[in-house]
């Protein structure tokens, strides 16, 4: 117990002993542990939480209210009504095709070519890679495309095979093309294509077989050489009795390639008329006075005839200008 200084005055010894005494007791106070209060809650008591929303708290949004479904009834009405507008786009006669424009069709008829396409549907439902197919199919078509235009035309651009040749067989006269492509001609046709060399094959049938594509490739590109390498044009191809080839040409001579059903014959064609060029210095080949230049042997040509077209050769051409 803390005494209380006296009034009155004490001495200095007891006001001494008095405040150290103080100080001691102030730090014990202070030197105790703190010891925290703890909240328990007996293990029977329930906690629930409270719905009181503190003052100043953000309000958290109320969730969105379901959106009721549609009803079953009111979708298959939508749908009908989208059956009935594409139907109707699709069968309505302003889209039915009307107007079928061909063009590139030289040799061919334009009438063939719409009948062959088969386009009488709907423009909506038509299938341009199979009318496309369907054009191809014809003999001598090499591509075709095809473009539509609303509300009921179609467009078929055709590119043909170009002619390499014309041969005459069984009385019937056909265009060759360099990819093996052939076309029975009528007479028409025939005279349009007169600047295309005329094949004429004189083979026992025995000997005679079809034109390969790759001759026809080989004999194209070096026709189309000829007037600027020679001056002249190749107007004819001859296959004799024997099954000798030569190329006739518009001054009247002949290029002698030999037997063309041997190994390597076509190959070496290339060569053959390298060869005959060689000798540009010493022949004339636009005014000529000899008739043939035989290129059997590339290394030794032989030269001789006059010129002037055979008349198995010329009666041929002239066949084919009386029609």
């Amino acid at each position: 117990m803390i005494e209380a200084p006296q009034r009155g005055g004490g001495s200095p010894e007891l006001e001494t002993r008095h405040r150290v005494r103080v100080r001691a007791v102030a730090t014990a106070i202070a030197d105790q542990p703190v010891i925290a209060r703890r909240f328990e809650v007996p293990a029977e008591v329930e906690l629930r939480g409270t719905v009181r929303r503190r003052k100043g708290s953000p309000q958290l949004p109320k969730p969105a209210r379901e959106r009721a479904e549609h009803h079953p009834l009111l979708a298959v009405l939508v749908l009908a009504v989208e059956l009935a507008v594409l139907a109707g786009a699709l069968w309505a006669p302003i889209f039915k095709v009307t107007s079928v424009k061909v063009t590139g069709t030289r040799l061919l008829d334009s009438a063939q070519v719409v009948k062959a396409a088969d386009v009488s549907q709907s423009i909506f439902i038509l299938n341009g890679d199979a009318v496309a197919a369907r054009v191809r199919s014809l003999p001598w078509v090499e591509s075709v495309k095809v473009t539509t235009a609303l509300p009921a035309s179609v467009r078929i651009a055709v590119t043909e095979w170009a002619p390499m040749a014309r041969v005459l067989r069984g009385g019937a006269e056909y265009a060759l093309a360099a990819q093996g492509a052939s076309l029975r001609l009528t007479p028409s046709q025939a005279a349009s294509l007169g600047s295309v060399p005329l094949l004429v094959d004189l083979r026992p049938t025995s000997l005679q077989t079809a034109v390969s594509a790759r001759l026809m490739s080989v004999l194209g590109s070096a026709a189309s050489r000829f007037p600027s390498v020679f001056g002249v044009h190749v107007v004819a191809y001859e296959w004799d009795q024997t099954g000798t080839f030569a190329l006739w040409t518009s001054a009247g001579w002949e290029a002698v390639l030999g037997d063309l059903s041997t190994p390597g014959a076509i190959t070496a064609i290339p060569g053959q008329l390298s060869a005959l060029s060689v000798l540009r210095s010493a022949l004339d080949f636009a005014h000529p006075t000899f008739g043939y230049v035989d290129l059997e042997d590339t290394a030794a040509p032989a030269v001789g005839g006059t010129p002037g077209l055979p008349s198995q050769v010329s009666s041929a051409l002239l066949s084919t200008f009386a029609h």
